[in-house]
């Protein structure tokens, strides 16, 4: 008992957790978090029961949240309750239930009056973290577990019960004769949590190694600590400079400027994506995050943005200037800005141009090729994200698409002859400030 209490005071004086402040503890009616509510409760703190009732499990819900008011009564502490639908909420974003879970949490606990918000992690929750980032291909970053205190998006979540077993917080329950609530969904083989917990932790520690846990955390901490150090590295660059730093501090930097943004579940594939998207400067590009955001990085520069605002063209700026000779497009990609190609000034006469964007049903000969081709073929064959196509400026002459920036001029507009007059044309996209 004396050992479980030192630890958890231990933790929080760690974090500058004091015991005059406002505590709120997050209590979901299950062991773990009514353990740590009745021992931060005897410890002093000025304890502030919150709950959240995802509405996931019909009357057992009702239940968890009734049996959390009745305990924060009992022990004479204030309680803050809220429902949400976490199934709607999933379906409505296109996102898993543990996704939509965590974001009704997150947008929770930011409804709070500013306060620290201890939760209920422990160790054991720590190695089936560790074993579930492993399969899923976590960096260091994300092998180093959960810490102690984590700031997101304006809270600060702190995290006592790191170095406590479950085995141990259920017993201290059994002994003091204390209840709480059993979720069902703990043992649904559906979750791969529950499988390591059930299934791939007991193989390990039965034909492996029966001190796995211990070797694990200890693993964990040692990422821990070298990750205190690459955080500190990879903080001091922004948005405007990330371009400069060395890839692995690129990626640290992205998941920890989305993470503060609340977006937590990013594949390393999509990481990939904005750290190859940064380091091409020399235009604009979109990479999709989830079905809600985007990342719009121009000349190197990221920038968060909602999905719904990402079918808004930008503004494009088109210089156009008269000479000999003559510009090749780039041809690095369609819409990779800046770009500049020449065109035949005989050809335009007195006519004016114009920028748009792609539509459905546009056509397009490319320089060098026989016959039109659609251009929504050209893009898909250019690997241009559907997301994407709607955003491609193109340049026209009255109703004909004359270049396409950053792909190629039409056939029919190419400079008839080396020393004739020429139209030279720079696109390029208005960067907000």
């Amino acid at each position: 008992m004396q050992m479980m209490l030192k630890s958890i005071e231990a933790t929080l004086q760690n974090e500058g957790v004091t015991k005059s402040e406002t505590l709120y503890v997050a209590v979901s009616g299950g062991a773990d978090s009514v353990a740590l509510l009745h021992l931060l409760n005897q410890l002093g703190y000025a304890c502030h029961v919150v709950h959240l009732n995802h509405l996931l499990r019909g009357d057992q819900s009702e239940k968890d949240q009734r049996f959390v008011e009745t305990l924060a009564h009992n022990l004479d502490l204030p309680i803050t309750t809220q429902q949400t639908n976490v199934s709607a909420l999933a379906s409505a974003h296109s996102i898993s239930i543990e996704m939509a879970g965590r974001q009704a949490r997150h947008a929770f606990f930011s409804s709070l009056p500013p306060a620290p918000i201890a939760l209920g992690h422990h160790a054991d929750d720590q190695v089936e973290t560790f074993l579930l980032r492993l399969m899923r291909g976590a960096g260091r970053s994300g092998l180093s577990g959960m810490h102690p205190v984590q700031k997101i998006n304006g809270f600060t979540l702190v995290r006592p019960l790191l170095n406590l077993e479950k085995e141990q917080l259920v017993q201290w329950l059994k002994q003091n004769k204390l209840t709480w609530r059993e979720d069902a969904s703990n043992t649904n083989p559906a979750f791969q949590r529950n499988q390591i917990r059930h299934h791939i932790l007991p193989l390990l520690k039965n034909e492996l190694n029966p001190n796995i846990n211990e070797t694990l955390l200890r693993t964990m901490k040692v990422f821990q600590d070298e990750d205190v150090w690459l955080d500190q590295t990879a903080n001091q660059y922004d948005a405007k400079n990330i371009a400069t730093a060395p890839p692995f501090l690129q990626r640290r930097w992205i998941r920890h400027w989305l993470h503060q943004q609340q977006i937590t579940d990013l594949s390393f594939d999509v990481c990939e994506q904005v750290v190859k998207a940064i380091n091409q400067r020399d235009g604009s590009r979109l990479c999709d995050i989830n079905n809600q955001y985007q990342v719009e990085i121009a000349y190197g520069v990221p920038r968060l943005r909602e999905r719904e605002t990402s079918l808004t063209p930008p503004t494009w700026i088109l210089e156009e200037t008269t000479g000999g000779g003559g510009e090749k497009d780039h041809g690095k990609g369609p819409g990779i800005l800046p770009a500049t190609a020449s065109i035949s000034c005989e050809k335009l006469a007195q006519r004016n141009l114009h920028v748009r964007s792609v539509q459905p049903g546009d056509r397009f000969q490319p320089l060098g090729m026989e016959g039109h081709r659609r251009l929504q073929d050209i893009l898909v064959d250019q690997k241009v994200p559907a997301a994407q196509r709607t955003l491609i400026p193109v340049v026209c002459c009255e109703n004909e698409i004359i270049w396409v920036p950053g792909y190629s001029i039409a056939s029919d507009w190419k400079i008839s002859a080396p020393n004739a007059t020429a139209i030279h044309l720079t696109l390029s996209q208005q960067v907000e400030t």
